[in-house]
């Protein structure tokens, strides 16, 4: 046990830690004990304060050091005592103490060894309570102490302070930032903005934070995060704290499209990183919308994936529309033997004339607006409308589908008995394929079903399920159904459907807005993002790169949303090159058309100076001597020649004029006639890009990863909010996320058969 005798000041742990120097604590210590006589009951901290030796975060990190001293100093007089009631020996009584000094270090500070004890069997409940019973004086003197009124009650002969109670930086920025929140969370109770109750919470959740190694985040972020106070309150305390630098630029701009039916963040680039998913929140509840607002969920992903433009709120009235339009499908009805609508069957009927009774936008308000996207079902690949407009027909014999995107395919059955490669050629577009050999890279694949015995290098676009009856290999598949197969190696797979493999998931990417449901397959250096959980047999290996296996998020529709805008980017860059490209032939047309007025200018300039010199020399001739009438003669024919030469100039840039004239008017008839083309494509990938939206906004996320054998150290699991990467190997559990108000959200490792275990 340690034998200090005395619990150190203020003054000298600020002089241990470097706070002030030796001749700076000589001159308080002086300066208290001058204090002292005139009896003004002293503190240390005030006079820091006044001195100016100390800030109120430096005071604040040295208190709770100091409080850690006086637990310490109460559990070496708990352990005299229970050592002299033969309770414990020296040795039970030094463990304890290790473990409080230990758990200092994970910032619970008022841990006791009392408890400590109990905890490890040493004593019991009724001997802990015994010694408290003889511990009351120094129990006051304690109280007097954290009361804030201690420095005149212990004496100060100048002890060192225990050795060996070094910081690392980490856990010196969580004391300093945790002595900072103390007067963010008196500020924060003085101006009503929370509970005390919930002010005790937000410092659980980040001691909690602490304890996991977790970034350590300030006070005023978990409050927000938990919705105790809002982004604003938050910044408001921290700039009166000096914490906070103010913006020019508001952090997030949220922006309204005139219809009243959609709204979109803006995140400004410089901060992105300081943007949470309570701030957006919190700027959607300030603007008072209230309908159509996308999940947590979807918003959480657009943060993850770092984007600076999204969607979060938006009224689709399909299904209004829908039911006005009296929508009739027949899509299942008169099929063949072989589950086909023949050509010029009927697929989808509506009636012309339809009402619609008024709906709400998303501030919650009637309006008769629509937006411009048309949420009805479209016609894809094999389908056309009826000529009244009333109606889809199928304009081939094939399998009719109806894709996310709300689009309608017929798809017309291809069966290839061969390898469909090279040799074999194109396949047709949007047809369900049976292949009775290998599909390889050799062409892009667009299709409905695709079944194969083998895919190898293939790059797929499928509407409905892809299967296989050995594995694919390096592939990338983008399906609307499901994936089956034995294995998938170097490959990257983005499906709305579930994922089927039976052996192993080697070197791939997989994100889905179904279930990855292989209880026998194993995953080796692969990233999985399933929708709708995870299972697995085995995740790692000793010699291989760590897996990453997130459960619940949408990165998968995410992602969808990002190749749909890349694909409008591209779209609009060739009418934004032709419009620059007429532009710069505006640009030349005046330019050339100014050295034209200039050129004028000079032309008109010579012409006046050659006819003042004729009328000098007419009328000078009998007076003017030889050699003079020669330099006018020749002055006359110099500005003859600069007219001639401006007239030819001036012809050269006439007829440049006209070209660069010309080719503009051909480039805004370019662009006249591109841009309805152009329109027309980007309403259909706006439509499209919705429509994956408001998929995802009804569909269940399940945040539940279940390993039936083993997952290897360094495996990182997650959820929507949260993720833990695991320290060691486990076998058959399962990680949940666990998401409340008065936590921060968690991974959980429930073993089989036992109770919850946080990772």
């Amino acid at each position: 046990m340690a034998k200090s005798e005395n619990i150190p000041t203020l003054a000298q742990l600020a002089r241990q830690y470097g706070t002030i120097t030796d001749a700076q604590y000589t001159h308080l210590t002086t300066l208290y004990e001058l204090k002292k006589k005139e009896k003004k009951q002293p503190d240390y901290g005030r006079l820091m304060l006044a001195q100016k030796l100390a800030t109120r975060y430096q005071l604040g990190l040295l208190q709770l050091i100091r409080e850690y001293h006086i637990i310490r100093r109460k559990g070496e007089e708990f352990g005299k005592i229970a050592v002299k009631k033969g309770f414990a020996n020296p040795e039970d009584i030094r463990k304890a103490l290790d473990i409080q000094k230990k758990e200092f270090r994970r910032s619970r500070l008022k841990k006791l060894i009392g408890d400590i004890l109990v905890e490890n069997q040493v004593i019991t409940a009724k001997q802990k309570e015994q010694i408290l019973k003889e511990q009351t004086i120094f129990d006051k003197k304690s109280r007097q102490i954290l009361s804030g009124s201690a420095d005149t009650d212990i004496p100060d002969h100048g002890e060192k302070t225990e050795p060996g109670l070094e910081l690392s930086a980490y856990e010196q920025e969580f004391l300093r930032i945790k002595a900072l929140d103390h007067e963010f969370s008196a500020s924060v109770l003085e101006k009503g903005l929370a509970s005390m109750q919930d002010v005790d919470t937000a410092r659980e959740v980040q001691e909690q934070a602490f304890d996991r190694k977790q970034p350590i985040k300030i006070l005023g972020d978990i409050m927000v995060s938990l919705e105790f106070i809002t982004p604003d309150q938050k910044d408001t305390i921290l700039l009166e704290q000096g914490r906070l630098e103010k913006r020019e630029e508001p952090l997030i701009t949220l922006n309204v499209s005139n219809d009243r039916m959609t709204a979109w963040i803006e995140i400004n680039p410089t901060h992105r990183s300081e943007v949470c998913l309570p701030d957006i929140k919190s700027e959607i509840k300030a603007k008072g919308i209230t309908h159509g607002v996308y999940p947590d969920t979807l918003l959480q992903g657009y943060l993850d994936l770092k984007f600076s433009r999204f969607a979060v709120a938006r009224n689709d009235h399909s299904q209004e529309l829908r039911t006005a339009r009296q929508l009739d499908s027949m899509i299942d009805e008169d099929l063949t033997d072989r589950g086909e609508k023949r050509k010029g069957d009927l697929l989808i009927r509506q009636e012309s004339h339809w009402d619609i009774p008024p709906q709400r936008d998303i501030f919650g308000k009637e309006t008769q607006e629509f937006s411009e996207h048309d949420f009805t079902l479209r016609c894809g690949t094999g389908t056309r409308q009826t000529k009244d407009k009333t109606g889809i027909v199928a304009a081939k014999t094939g399998v009719p589908a109806l894709s996310v995107e709300r689009l309608l395919y017929i798809h017309p059955v291809i069966n290839v008995l061969e390898d469909a490669d090279q040799r074999y050629g194109r396949l047709e577009a949007y047809a369900n394929l049976n292949v009775s050999g290998t599909i390889t890279g050799a062409y892009p694949v667009t299709a409905g079903h695709v079944r194969a015995r083998e895919i190898r290098g293939g790059n797929i676009e499928a509407i409905g399920d892809v299967r296989t009856d050995v594995g694919i290999t390096d592939a990338v598949i983008r399906s609307q159904g499901d994936i089956h197969a034995r294995y998938l190696h170097n490959c990257r797979i983005e499906t709305f459907g579930n994922i089927y493999v039976k052996n192993e998931i080697f070197d791939s990417d997989i994100r889905c807005s179904g279930k990855v449901d292989s209880p026998t397959c194993r995953i080796i250096s692969s990233r999985i993002h399933a929708k709708k959980g995870v299972l697995l047999a085995g995740a790692g290996s000793a010699k291989t790169l760590p897996c990453t296996i997130f459960a619940g998020t949408d990165h998968h529709v995410i992602a969808l949303e990002e190749q749909v805008r890349e694909k409008i980017e591209e779209i609009t860059k060739t009418l934004r090159e032709l419009k620059e490209q007429r532009q710069e032939q505006k640009d030349l047309s005046k330019k050339t058309f100014q050295e034209m007025v200039e050129l004028k200018i000079f032309h008109d300039r010579a012409k006046q100076k050659k006819e003042k010199l004729g009328r000098e020399f007419n009328r000078k001739k009998q007076d003017y001597g030889k050699d003079r009438l020669k330099n006018i003669l020749k002055l006359i024919t110099d500005f003859e020649k600069r007219m001639e030469d401006s007239v030819a100039s001036l012809k050269g840039l006439n007829k440049a004029k006209k070209k660069y004239d010309r080719e503009n008017t051909r480039l805004g008839k370019k662009i006249d006639a591109l841009s309805p083309k152009i329109a027309r494509k980007i309403r259909s990938l706006e439509q499209t890009l919705f429509a994956y939206l408001e998929w995802a906004r009804y569909q269940e996320n399940t945040p539940t990863i279940d390993i039936r054998i083993k997952a290897f150290q360094g495996t990182r699991l997650g959820g929507v909010y949260s993720e833990v990467q695991l320290d060691a190997d486990l076998e058959n559990f399962s990680a949940v996320e666990i998401v409340s108000r008065e936590t921060n959200p968690k991974i959980e490792i429930l073993h089989s058969g036992q109770e919850e275990k946080p990772a």
